[in-house]
């Protein structure tokens, strides 16, 4: 028979166990405010610890010492279950960290507790007014196209590989007019050939064009490249007539200091050279003369002495146009400057010189 003091240990232990068995008994129905708790079902966990205290309840069926460590055991377990009550005291918001209670499966009370309700989402703040779209700015006016050139794709047009014959009076004596001529159309990537002016006519197979220089005799060249199918410039106005382009009384000269002036409007001989002011072909430095002469209707009029539209200094034939005298075989320049005056010519007088070989050269 047990003493007092064992039976007063003995109903200790078990009224310690009867309150570790309610306050399981609780969760385990499911009691809504437990429940509620559940989210504080991680320290539930620790409660499992208060069944190993349960184990005391064995101890108590030893002899009164060992019932004494019993003792302590339900000390423990008691401990548990009030920790278990606190856990009920998450509500809310602390409510939602139940869910990592869940992830101690062997807590028996951990898998009886209800997840908590979440949390109410925030209200969404008001969108931002949208700012005023600026005001658009004026649309500049366009420039004015420029006129484009007929004759030049775009740019100077390219000369690389064009063959020349320049006919001269003595290929084996050249003046230093004539050698600077021969450099200008070599510097646009021309090949220039030099040919006697009683040469034959076979000189100008191949070629792209034929330059006549002033000092050449055209009693010796008229009768032989006249009727030559490759454009031709001449310089002066000495071989207009038996080349056909003029008729006998139509040419002359006048002093290099005189004014000349574009006559019609043709782009790929005008170059840039404004129309309607006058301009010198020759700078005052060289004191020399302008030669002209007065071509058929047909011809396109270039530059004339200025007030005397019918002298022209500049002018052409398009191929198959009527001259004075016959059709133009290919394409026809009068360029009344010497090529000995070449050297001195002003901006105007070189820009319509290059103008006169671009358009002869590309014609062939």
């Amino acid at each position: 028979m047990l003493g007092p003091r064992a039976r007063i240990f003995g109903h200790l232990g078990c009224a310690l166990i009867a309150v570790a068995v309610l306050g399981c008994a609780t969760n385990v129905g499911g009691n809504p405010t437990p429940g509620t708790a559940g989210a504080g079902g991680g320290a539930g966990t620790t409660g499992g610890a208060g069944t190993t205290g349960g184990a005391g309840t064995t101890g108590s069926a030893g002899t009164g010492t060992t019932g004494g460590a019993g003792t302590t055991g339900s000390a423990g377990t008691g401990t548990t279950g009030t920790a278990g009550t606190t856990g009920s005291a998450g509500t809310g918001t602390t409510g939602t960290a139940g869910t990592t209670g869940s992830a101690g499966r062997g807590g028996t009370t951990g898998n009886a507790g209800t997840t908590g309700a979440g949390g109410r989402g925030g209200t969404t703040g008001a969108a931002g007014t949208t700012g005023v779209a600026g005001t658009t700015g004026t649309t500049g006016t366009a420039g004015t196209t420029g006129t484009s050139n007929p004759d030049a794709s775009a740019g100077q047009v390219d000369l690389n590989g064009k063959r020349v014959l320049y006919i001269v009076d003595n290929p084996s004596s050249i003046d230093a007019g004539d050698a600077i001529v021969k450099q200008t159309l070599e510097i646009r990537g021309m090949v220039v050939t030099y040919g006697a002016s009683t040469g034959a006519a076979t000189l100008a197979t191949g070629m792209n064009l034929i330059v006549i220089s002033s000092g050449a005799g055209s009693s010796n060249y008229a009768p032989t490249f006249s009727s030559v199918a490759v454009p031709m410039l001449v310089f002066g106005n000495s071989g207009y007539k038996d080349l056909g382009f003029i008729a006998s009384s139509g040419k002359g000269s006048v002093a290099s200091t005189t004014l000349v002036s574009l006559v019609d409007a043709n782009p790929a001989l005008d170059s840039d050279v404004m129309a309607g002011v006058g301009f010198k072909m020759i700078l005052d430095v060289r004191s020399t003369s302008l030669y002209w002469g007065t071509p058929a209707a047909a011809a396109t009029k270039v530059a004339s002495i200025m007030g005397t539209p019918a002298e022209l200094v500049v002018f052409a034939y398009e191929k198959g146009a009527a001259m004075a005298t016959g059709t133009a075989p290919a394409r026809r320049v009068g360029f009344g400057v010497k090529t000995d005056s070449v050297q001195d010519v002003t901006i105007e007088g070189f820009k319509l010189l290059t103008a006169a070989i671009e358009w002869a050269a590309t014609g062939s």
